[in-house]
């Protein structure tokens, strides 16, 4: 089996993305004992088991406390990386989308010059887990992808080939009074497409008639600050407290100690339910 427990890490991370601290199962219906042991080892129980019967339903609850969320979220990360198989054919589309990327430099205009020059160079260092966008996930699976329903066009959506996703924003903050410009607005623009990616993707998503499993799926706006040295110039911010995790849980695994990559979640981040997006 290629993606050993998918069903069960879906389940586990739909949770998380409703703010969700327990998942109820059918008594017939069960993640396997060798799921549980994922998380709960070394004599440490942090998803607890609970089994509700009553007159009219016999099932089982999963519950955690929020305050053991990020190991949960670090250990199902260690698993679907060293035991789920990249997609064979994830090499040839990124070589696709990379083409549709770099076509259209002689077609931005000089609005978005300074945006497509951080969006190349952020393509260009996919493969430097202490420069990239987020470290392990070093493939482009598209560029401007465009949701099914509702306005506008996301920049960047990248993967590990393995069912991890990010959908990125890319702003060159170039005004302080032009709110397109502004990191609050790419913040909005990433919780949108995030939302929009889930709901009309489900749990597999569909490129170049290749179908790739979606086990788990972050949120980032990224900005460019020219005040600062490059290098140290590059602004994240997750869209919410799990995007975070996700991140930082990638960035333990595959960065230097003195990597310079920082992830931030802004808790007074604006409700992604309330943008009002009908342009890039």
């Amino acid at each position: 089996m290629s993606q050993p427990h998918k069903e069960w890490f879906q389940r586990l991370f739909n949770a998380f993305y409703k703010g969700e601290t327990l998942i109820e199962f059918p008594i017939d219906n069960l993640p396997p004992n060798d799921f549980v042991e994922i998380f709960n080892r070394d004599e440490e129980i942090i998803i607890k088991i609970l089994q509700n019967t009553t007159n009219i339903s016999n099932n089982v609850v999963w519950y955690w406390f929020k305050d053991n969320e990020h190991k949960i979220i670090d250990r199902a990360i260690e698993y679907i990386d060293e035991n789920f198989l990249p997609n064979i054919n994830i090499g040839s589309i990124e070589t696709s989308e990379t083409e549709k990327f770099n076509a259209d430099a002689d077609k931005d205009n000089s609005d978005k010059g300074e945006e497509w020059r951080l969006t190349e160079r952020l393509i260009y260092n996919l493969d430097d887990d202490d420069k990239t966008i987020v470290p392990g996930l070093h493939y482009l699976l598209k560029y401007k992808w465009t949701p099914a329903s509702g306005p506008g066009e996301n920049d960047l959506i990248i993967t590990n080939g393995r069912g991890i996703f990010a959908i990125v924003e890319v702003k060159n903050n170039r005004s302080e009074d032009d709110k397109k410009y502004r990191m609050s607005y790419a913040l909005r623009q990433a919780m949108y497409y995030k939302r929009k990616f889930i709901e009309e993707c489900n749990v597999v998503y569909n490129v170049d008639d290749t179908s790739f499993d979606v086990i788990v799926v972050i949120g980032l706006a990224i900005g460019k600050d020219n005040k600062k040295p490059i290098g140290k110039d590059i602004k994240k911010l997750c869209v919410g407290s799990f995007d975070e995790q996700v991140c930082k849980t990638l960035k333990e695994r595959y960065c230097s100690n003195n990597s310079n990559q920082v992830f931030i979640y802004n808790t007074q981040s604006p409700n992604p339910s309330s943008s009002n997006l009908n342009s890039n």
